[in-house]
């Protein structure tokens, strides 16, 4: 399934106008790769995101556990979960049936998301649904799937909270799944003339939009990354200096 879900996604992704060029950050535990489809303001856009994770100071460690995730979106930017279809399959149905509780027209996009689940390393296929005020994560385990809810701030922050536990059904008693990576794509949606996800109406005068990234870990540090999403200004027009008017002698 995991081979299936990449090549499909590969093929919509090769549609998709090129990722605009952003640089990759890094704090103690993490090094993260954020983009948007589009570098133009107040217009519709995709995104995607890939993250490694590792201990401090040692990228060939292990990480801590993660206990969640921040997104804080540039200043303007906008997320209207009423564009896409709904899909309002409580976590239940989605361990037991997967993508098919939720309406075709839900789907924002995919990755996948590697990790270790009793100390061997793993490579699951993640996909992404829209809900009311919230994004949902399918993780197709096996036997039964993780799923995992980004909720919506009224100021379009959104927060994961990590499972670190298969299965994760209600709460995690003992860590037992650890992430190490994951990799997610979405294409812009757009319907009906309007976007799912929209940039901000002006590019700022340093030619890039800011986007912090939070981090919360079980050892207790937590740890901020900004990452810069570049953006196009308008071009500067010349004024066309007057004409000075010779005097009659």
């Amino acid at each position: 399934m995991l081979r299936r879900g990449a090549i499909a996604l590969a093929a919509v992704c090769a549609a998709w106008p090129a990722a605009a060029a952003a640089e990759p950050v890094s704090g103690p535990h993490e090094t993260i790769d954020n983009r948007y489809t589009t570098t133009q303001p107040n217009a519709p856009t995709g995104f995607s995101f890939s993250g490694t994770y590792h201990a401090a100071g040692d990228p060939s460690g292990d990480p801590p556990y993660m206990r969640s995730m921040t997104f804080h979106p540039p200043a303007g930017f906008r997320y209207d979960t009423s564009v896409p279809d709904r899909c309002t399959a409580s976590d239940l149905q989605l361990q037991l049936e997967g993508p098919s509780a939720c309406p075709d027209g839900s789907r924002l996009g995919g990755g996948t998301a590697r990790g270790k689940f009793m100390g061997q390393e793993t490579e699951l296929e993640v996909l992404v649904f829209n809900n009311e005020g919230e994004q949902v994560m399918v993780i197709e385990s096996p036997f039964i799937r993780t799923v995992s809810r980004g909720r919506f701030e009224p100021d379009g922050t959104i927060t994961y909270r990590s499972p670190t536990c298969y299965p994760a059904l209600v709460t995690c008693p003992t860590d037992n799944a650890l992430q190490l990576g994951s990799s997610v794509s979405s294409p812009p949606y757009v319907r009906a003339g309007r976007a799912y996800t929209t940039t901000p109406p002006k590019c700022p005068k340093s030619g890039y939009w800011q986007g912090p990234v939070e981090f919360a870990w079980a050892d207790g540090t937590g740890e901020t990354v900004v990452t810069k999403q570049p953006c196009t200004r308008p071009a500067k027009s010349r004024k066309k200096k007057p004409k000075r008017r010779s005097r009659a002698r």
